[in-house]
């Protein structure tokens, strides 16, 4: 079917949110869709909530699996998914109602090797209430370099697919497995990245809820999975690629390191500056020296989160954002992709 979108959610123990989740889901205007719900092993009533709307809307259909993780909830919905477009959506996030007729359109006055659209999000707490300072970035075309320095996307909620593209790569459960859940949509953006070019809509479409103990709040998984990504996505990066994982890698076992002086684990410190300095020394000693900075530099504090999503136009700014790298940085980085074309 030519532009049929197909929204695919993977839930687990979601009953709190999955309902708003899928009325704006449902709520998209100007395209034709249908949305897959994967309930990955729920003991609430996640799957009891989804069939209830399923019967007041044909477009939602729920398939169940033993919980597995979200990438294999999201492959199975691929799997039997009938757009030729794919649109991500997490089961606590919301979405603008013109959030995918905006990237439709812009993928279809596309080429095809561009393979996925995003967008800029807000950050919303339990109650969808805008937290402020949403980050504005708009980075085009071959971005895998970039992507590797700066997981400009932020989310999973957020990028509109092409479904030739997800024919060939898939989502990697290889984290879950290795109970490192939590970077399972920057490593895909990613594997993407390398194959595909990105195109930005350059609007606040998708709200990403933060909520306490979410996945993306457990902060030492979250490095170690940020590492298992890197040591994955090196393996056939080019040379400059491997030069900014190194970076990279260098930069997370430093703040594994603080994780650990925090337990007051000695070891695990020694072990994890050891580590640093291996993986690239002058990025471990800038990565050393920022965490030092952190415990001097005042922080900045944004406001309360005070209005809902709902209230704000697409392009409404919420606060300020400041952009922490510099233009010289991101100029070589964008050099280093534009040599992919």
């Amino acid at each position: 079917m030519t532009d049929f979108i197909s929204v695919i959610i993977p839930a687990y123990n979601a009953e709190a949110t999955i309902g708003h989740t899928l009325s704006s889901a449902l709520a998209q205007t100007g395209v034709e869709l249908e949305v897959i719900v994967v309930d990955d092993g729920s003991t609430d009533r996640t799957a009891e909530l989804v069939e209830a709307v399923s019967r007041r809307d044909g477009r939602i259909r729920l398939l169940r699996q033993r919980q597995g993780g979200v990438a294999r909830a999201r492959n199975l919905a691929i799997a039997s998914a009938q757009g030729n477009y794919v649109a991500p959506l997490d089961a606590d996030d919301i979405w603008h109602p013109e959030k995918l007729s905006r990237q439709l359109h812009l993928l279809r006055e596309s080429p095809a090797d561009v393979g996925m659209a995003y967008n800029w999000f807000r950050r919303i707490d339990e109650d969808d209430r805008v937290i402020p300072g949403s980050p504005r970035p708009t980075v085009d075309g071959w971005v895998f370099h970039r992507h590797l320095t700066w997981n400009f996307i932020s989310n999973g909620s957020t990028p509109l697919i092409r479904r030739a593209v997800l024919d060939t790569i898939q989502y990697n459960a290889e984290l879950y497995d290795r109970q490192l859940q939590g970077c399972e949509d920057y490593l895909i953006q990613l594997e993407i990245a390398r194959h595909y070019r990105f195109a930005c809509v350059p609007a606040f479409l998708t709200g990403y809820r933060q909520l306490p103990g979410a996945m993306s709040t457990n902060v030492e998984r979250m490095i170690r999975s940020h590492i298992a990504v890197f040591e994955m996505i090196g393996e056939g990066a080019d040379k400059q690629g491997r030069r900014l994982i190194g970076q990279q890698l260098a930069r997370l076992h430093v703040e594994l390191a603080r994780t650990r002086l925090g337990k007051l684990d000695g070891q695990g410190v020694v072990r994890s500056v050891t580590r640093a300095l291996a993986h690239d020394m002058g990025g471990a000693t800038r990565s050393l020296r920022a965490e030092l900075m952190k415990r001097v530099r005042r922080r900045v504090v944004y406001g309360p989160a005070e209005k809902p999503f709902s209230v704000f136009g697409s392009t409404d700014v919420d606060g300020a954002w400041a952009l922490q790298r510099s233009r010289i940085e991101l100029d070589n980085l964008e050099a280093m992709d534009r040599q992919r074309s």
